[in-house]
C-alpha cells in the first residue's frame, strides 16, 4: 500500500509513467522524491540507480549507470552505481555520471557534470563538479541574503504561481527589478 502511494506521488511530479517504468526495472526511489524531468535517466540499468528519501531531480537532469566510450576502442561498456543519499537536490542541467556515490543533505548545482563521491553536508557545483562550501555555510550566506531582499511568499506559494494573475506577475517583476527574491 506505502510503495503504492510513492508511486502516485512520484508519478504526479514526472506528469508521466517513466518513473514506474523504472521502478518496474529496478530503480530505487525513497520518499518524498520530486522528478522534474525524467526522460534522461538511464533506463537500460534502472537497477543500478537509487534515491533516498526527499530527493528532488531537477528539470534536464541526465543520471547515467553507463558509458558506452570504452566502445570505441574495443573495451566494452562501462558500468556503475549511481547512488543517492537523503535530502539531496540535483540542480537543472545537471549529469550524474556511472559510479557516484552522493551522500545526505547535498546540493548539486545547476549544470554541474558529477562523478566519483560527494561528501555529506555539501554544496557542489562545476564542471567538473567539486565542493564549493559546507551545507551550513550555504545556509548561512543564504539566510543573508534573503533578510535583504523581497519576501514573495507572502503573495503566493511557489506552486501556486502557475494560477497567477497579471496583477501578481506584474507585482512580482516590479520586487524583482533589481536582484533576486525568496518564496
Amino acid at each position: 500500500m506505502i510503495k503504492g502511494i510513492i508511486h502516485k506521488i512520484i508519478r504526479h511530479f514526472s506528469g508521466s509513467s517513466e518513473i514506474q517504468t523504472l521502478i518496474d526495472g529496478g530503480m530505487k526511489v525513497g520518499k518524498n522524491c520530486s522528478f522534474f524531468s525524467t526522460s534522461t535517466i538511464d533506463s537500460l540499468w534502472p537497477w543500478l540507480i537509487s534515491f533516498g528519501d526527499n530527493v528532488t531531480v531537477s528539470t534536464n537532469v541526465t543520471i547515467l549507470a553507463h558509458d558506452a566510450s570504452p566502445n570505441t576502442v574495443g573495451l566494452g561498456t562501462k558500468l556503475g552505481r549511481v547512488c543517492v543519499g537523503n535530502n539531496v537536490f540535483i540542480g537543472a542541467g545537471s549529469i550524474i555520471m556511472c559510479n557516484t556515490q552522493i551522500g545526505d543533505n547535498v546540493i548539486i548545482g545547476a549544470g554541474s557534470v558529477v562523478s566519483g563521491k560527494v561528501e555529506s553536508n555539501s554544496v557542489y557545483y562545476g564542471v567538473p563538479a567539486s565542493k564549493k562550501c559546507s551545507l551550513e555555510e550555504y545556509k548561512n550566506k543564504i539566510s543573508g541574503l534573503r533578510e535583504q531582499r523581497p519576501n514573495l511568499g507572502l503573495i503566493k506559494k511557489w506552486d501556486e504561481w502557475k494560477d497567477a494573475t497579471e496583477e501578481e506577475k506584474e507585482k512580482m517583476i516590479a520586487l524583482l527589478e533589481d536582484g533576486c527574491g525568496f518564496i
